[in-house]
């Protein structure tokens, strides 16, 4: 069975070429009903996520004009590569920093404190 990603996915994408990219998964398409495009002789079109690769802070500017404090740098990785995706681990939301490694060692920890009273 094929990884599907979703948003908050931390993935690692080696493509065919061997090129490997990490990032979050910051947004997925939705599918498109490709049969009613073709009927209709439209252009077929293919879903796909965007894998933000990097930020870097947005320059001295009026921030309440803007949605985002960062400039986020993403790449575009369509369906048909998504086998080539890795799951590497998930984070609660977009605004969520908290390392997801520290914080399941944290939680199995005192669980397995709680086991030896």
């Amino acid at each position: 069975m094929n990884y599907v990603p979703k948003v908050n996915d931390y993935v690692k994408w080696t493509t065919a070429l061997g090129m490997v990219h990490e990032g979050w998964v910051y947004y997925k398409g939705t599918p498109d009903d490709n049969e009613k495009r073709i009927k209709n002789s439209w252009v077929p079109v293919s879903n796909y996520i965007t894998i933000e690769i990097a930020t870097k802070p947005r320059p001295q500017c009026d921030l309440s004009k803007f949605m985002h404090k960062r400039i986020h740098v993403c790449i575009c990785c369509y369906e048909d590569c998504w086998h080539e995706l890795e799951f590497i681990r998930r984070r609660v939301s977009k605004q969520d920093d908290t390392n997801p490694d520290e914080l399941s060692s944290q939680i199995f920890g005192s669980t397995m404190m709680l086991n030896t009273k």
